[in-house]
């Protein structure tokens, strides 16, 4: 059964307090043919808050399924997705932050769940300890604030009875906080609010999750035309310009299918054939 024949006239319950409907379901209506996209307004916050009040226990896409089994659980039909984010450093760089975004779809009616994962540094997050109002302006004028929301609590880490400040968006609030909590802690933390309506630039990446994911829900798989015929990893090896030999760079990409397990190896989708002699470990040691 197609990508066409699976979900098209469907409609699919989005479940988010936090308006991600607005960067997930354009491109999935699109590709999918489905009748429209609702909102399944899930208490999501309760599978865990960036803010701390609340622990994930899940892993992220675990935690997405939830949501997702939630929404169809609350207010019923049998197709729903979710999201769930993650800002971890990223390993060759640790002093960047990586944000990690899982799409996950329920298909009740099929029986079926699909997942995708999304990575980038592009979106934004920062956080620091300050001891003054002067130092939490100093920060402040580093940031895309107000774009960006804030949260200001007593300690990086959250303690229970510990106010929190979330969406922070202007210097009037955001001054009022941090006096607040001076006066009472000598202290505060500071940091980018990252749930996506106070985040615009985690919403762009959820936006770029949505494109990705409804592209490979859409492509069927050659041998049993079932849906979501997704890449699955890559394999390094691309040849050296210079010398010939196999790199770590990436030579081609494989797809593969859930349901009858064939699987395809495609080349590289730029048509690069060759790496810089560079970052060759033979021509350049």
């Amino acid at each position: 059964m197609g990508a066409p024949a699976t979900f098209a006239g469907r409609v699919l319950s989005i479940a988010t307090l936090h308006g991600k409907e607005r960067a997930l379901a354009p491109a999935l209506t699109a590709a999918l043919g489905l009748e429209r996209c609702v909102v399944a307004a899930v208490d999501t916050d309760r599978f865990g808050a960036f803010s701390g009040e609340i622990t994930r226990v899940l892993e992220p896409r675990a935690a997405a399924e939830a949501k997702a089994r939630a929404a169809l659980a609350e207010f019923g039909g049998d197709l729903a997705l979710a999201s769930e984010g993650s800002f971890v450093p990223y390993p060759p760089a640790p002093l960047l932050t990586l944000d990690e975004e899982w799409l996950v779809l329920v298909d009740a009616r099929h029986g079926r769940v699909f997942a995708h994962r999304h990575a980038t540094l592009e979106a934004v997050f920062a956080g620091r300890r300050c001891t003054s109002l002067e130092a939490l302006l100093e920060f402040v004028r580093t940031q895309p604030f107000p774009e960006h929301s804030l949260v200001l609590r007593p300690r990086e880490r959250w303690s229970t009875g510990h106010p929190v400040s979330k969406g922070v968006r202007s210097r009037e609030e955001l001054e009022l906080a941090a006096q607040a909590l001076l006066a009472r802690f000598g202290e505060l933390w500071v940091e980018t609010d990252l749930r996506a309506h106070h985040n615009p630039t985690r919403m762009r990446a959820i936006a770029a999750a949505a494109s990705e994911f409804a592209a490979e829900l859409a492509t069927p798989c050659p041998r049993c035309a079932a849906p979501h015929f997704r890449i699955a990893r890559s394999l390094p090896g691309l040849p050296c310009s210079g010398c010939g030999e196999p790199t770590d760079w990436v030579r081609a990409r494989v797809r593969a299918c859930d349901p009858c397990g064939h699987e395809l190896e495609l080349p590289r989708p730029d048509g690069r054939t060759a790496a810089d002699p560079g970052s060759c470990g033979a021509c350049n040691p």
